[in-house]
């Protein structure tokens, strides 16, 4: 017996998938997501994915994956979108969505992919979480690390303005962040996930494209920035498999005098509600008795056990930041724009 599609839930999907400043920003993904929630084809497409990856940023990133393999129908829409000449956003959400009836398997055919997004921006936030969890040495182990360049976060200027430098990132800090003292020195840097992207496979790197949003040229050239210059960045370790099966194995290939940081990036968004659970326990048992932190960068559909989560319009699409210092117990240490675009930080631990 087939199972009934969860229409209503795709829709709700659909309709949340930015927050409320990046429907402002972004007026053809805008468009383009408000057709999506209204067509039956693209909820049933959505409804079809095991919930862990219900994510409409899988559909738009497999639209933008045929669009960079010349669509001759999408490609030019997104790359007119890319370079910011996109004159009707909604005239080119509307024949997005004529492509997705004529050609449904340009969607369908990918849907066993996952979002891998690895957003550089993020490392804005862990830059300012690491400054406050050490001075000394540390290790860093990344769950769902993806390419893993979150795993070069130090790497990453950081700005309040825009210095049109391609590695830079620009963050609107709120609240007691200080970033003026120098990053603690990185002695290992390892990365965990189930399948593990590479930076220099010409299909990982469409893949990963695909997942950047287009009207955001900002992060393409960043991207391709980072492709360029990785090969002189320190040395990644990457473990292929689950959180479960391989943190041990990844904090055993850490320097055992520094504190190990444990780091999720949109990641357990996509676990099962056992898996969080497993994980959860897994990490707050380790911070309680070695010398490890944990830093969490999740949606607030992640529920932590202690950390209440309330409805408030700035937090809503955002990320929740949750940090454990060794020996202590996740607290919020604040919030962040799903891209590191702003960090407020309303604990001071």
């Amino acid at each position: 017996m087939t199972q009934e599609l969860d229409l209503e839930d795709a829709r709700k999907r659909y309709h949340f998938a930015l927050a409320p400043e990046d429907y402002e920003r972004l007026p053809f993904y805008s468009a383009l997501l408000h057709g999506l929630e209204h067509d039956p084809l693209a909820l049933e497409l959505l409804a079809s994915v095991r919930v862990e990856q219900r994510n409409p940023m899988l559909v738009l990133a497999t639209l933008q994956l045929a669009a960079l393999r010349g669509h001759d129908v999408l490609g030019p829409i997104y790359d007119e979108a890319r370079h910011g000449v996109l004159e009707d956003p909604d005239g080119a959400a509307a024949h997005v969505l004529d492509v997705l009836h004529y050609e449904p398997n340009l969607v369908r055919e990918e849907l066993w992919r996952s979002t891998q997004t690895n957003e550089p921006g993020r490392s804005a936030v862990i830059q300012a979480v690491v400054r406050d969890l050490s001075t000394e040495a540390i290790n860093v182990v990344e769950v769902g690390a993806s390419a893993g360049i979150n795993l070069y976060f130090d790497e990453f200027p950081v700005r309040e303005h825009d210095d049109g430098k391609p590695l830079t990132l620009v963050c609107e800090d709120v609240g007691p962040i200080d970033r003026s003292t120098p990053l603690p020195i990185v002695r290992s840097r390892v990365g965990i996930d189930v399948n593990p992207l590479l930076l220099a496979s010409e299909e990982d790197r469409l893949w990963l494209k695909s997942c950047l949003w287009p009207e955001e040229r900002r992060r393409h050239d960043r991207f391709d920035a980072i492709v360029a210059a990785q090969p002189t960045w320190p040395t990644v370790t990457m473990l292929r498999g689950s959180a479960m099966d391989r943190v041990s194995d990844a904090i055993a290939l850490c320097d055992d005098s520094a504190m190990t940081i444990i780091v999720n990036t949109w990641t357990v968004f996509y676990f099962s509600e056992d898996e969080r659970v497993a994980y959860f326990n897994d990490v707050t048992r380790r911070c309680a008795n070695d010398n490890v932190a944990w830093l969490s960068i999740e949606s607030t559909m992640v529920k932590w056990p202690g950390i209440d989560v309330k409805d408030e319009t700035r937090h809503r699409a955002a990320s929740q930041v949750v940090v454990t210092r060794p020996g202590g117990s996740p607290v919020r240490w604040g919030w962040c724009h799903a891209h590191g675009r702003w960090l407020e930080r309303t604990t001071v631990l």
